[in-house]
């Protein structure tokens, strides 16, 4: 079976990742997967590393017929493709919308916010074969259409549990200048609203007034080292608490550099980050949101809060520092993200690749 996994991101996030694991793990299950990606991407600087084919987008700005015909050029040879991001599975839905030969098309949709109605009767209806939902909210969601339910399967994200597994690792603590003995506080997500750090770092101030010992938030993620982070972080006095460390290539390191997970996002697909965390063994502090709620147990596995306020941050920050002895709490947390292995994930997309190619036989 030949599949490519496509994405127009140009950045790093959750769902990027995802699409580069799925090919790497579906190569293992001996499936001929290759990557379509922007120019430049890392992605492609990723996947190339990996010794993965990548193809280009022949442009991703404007969408010309001449550019949709050198796009079907290079998907036309494939059994599936697999689109992670709106935008992607518009170029290859245009491209292929009045070819009769074509491949099986795929999309993954990784947020949880609603379709519009043009949406799903033109690219996710017509020439669309299936939907990948990570999450059951998205799935309930896509399945509220009558005629985009057959083509929905749930299919979670997935944690790569080669890299992210417990451990310590106190050399990198040193190498950021983080003092023996300080309790360290994590958060991985790019810089945004939406990811709540409007919320995170006036929690993390309010939980330095009155924590009797030493304690750090390392900032990881793409615009973590902006203009704009900076400025909030100067404005509430925590420069020197706060390490912003920007995009990252060794988040497994980091987690196991820290001991306390925050994630206080507002709205989330399945949240791939925080699996990461929970499979690193650290304790978690996180939105109750999105497809979070199928997984996170308050007290059980972590500790989940309401979102978008300061106060509900702080006090599951304060909850987590009691029970950072909790290994029935870690335990739990490990056992949640084992669930989640994308070995797993990679077996059920080929079987759903299957089934949608053998109802088009």
């Amino acid at each position: 079976m030949k599949v490519l996994q496509a994405t127009t991101a140009r950045g790093w996030s959750g769902g990027t990742e995802q699409c580069l694991l799925l090919c790497k793990y579906l190569r293992e299950l001996g499936v001929e997967a290759d990557v379509l990606a922007v120019k430049g991407s890392e992605l492609e600087r990723r996947a190339k590393k990996l010794g993965i084919r990548v193809l280009n987008f022949p442009n991703t700005k404007k969408f010309s017929l001449r550019e949709a015909r050198e796009l079907y050029s290079l998907l036309k040879d494939y059994q599936v493709v697999n689109t992670h991001i709106s935008k992607a599975h518009w170029f290859v839905w245009s491209s292929l919308l009045f070819k009769r030969k074509r491949p099986i098309v795929v999309y993954t949709r990784r947020v949880p916010y609603p379709l519009s109605f043009l949406s799903k009767i033109t690219k996710y209806n017509l020439k669309t074969d299936g939907l990948i939902a990570v999450s059951p909210q998205i799935y309930s969601e896509l399945s509220k259409t009558p005629f985009l339910r057959r083509k929905v399967k749930y299919i979670p994200s997935g944690v790569e549990l080669d890299r992210f597994y417990p451990g310590s690792n106190l050399s990198l603590r040193e190498r950021l200048g983080i003092p023996k003995g300080a309790l360290v506080f994590v958060s991985v997500a790019n810089y945004s609203h939406i990811k709540g750090h409007h919320i995170l770092l006036p929690a993390f101030k309010e939980f330095l007034k009155s924590f009797r010992g030493d304690a750090y938030l390392l900032l990881v993620g793409r615009d973590t080292q902006s203009q704009e982070a900076t400025k909030e972080i100067r404005k509430l006095g925590l420069e020197g608490k706060v390490l912003q460390l920007g995009f990252r290539r060794d988040v497994p390191d980091i987690l196991r550099a820290s001991e306390v997970f925050l994630f206080p996002s507002l709205n989330e697909g399945i949240a791939g980050s925080l699996l990461q965390a929970m499979a690193t063994g650290l304790i978690v502090v996180s939105s109750y949101v999105g497809g979070i709620r199928s997984y996170l147990k308050d007290g059980v596995n972590g500790i989940a809060v309401n979102p978008g306020k300061v106060d509900e941050l702080l006090n599951g920050i304060k909850r987590a520092v009691k029970n950072l002895g909790n290994e029935g709490m870690r335990r739990k947390a490990l056992e949640t993200a084992r669930s989640f292995d994308i070995k797993k994930v990679a077996e059920e997309t080929l079987d759903f690749y299957k089934e949608l190619l053998d109802g088009k036989g």
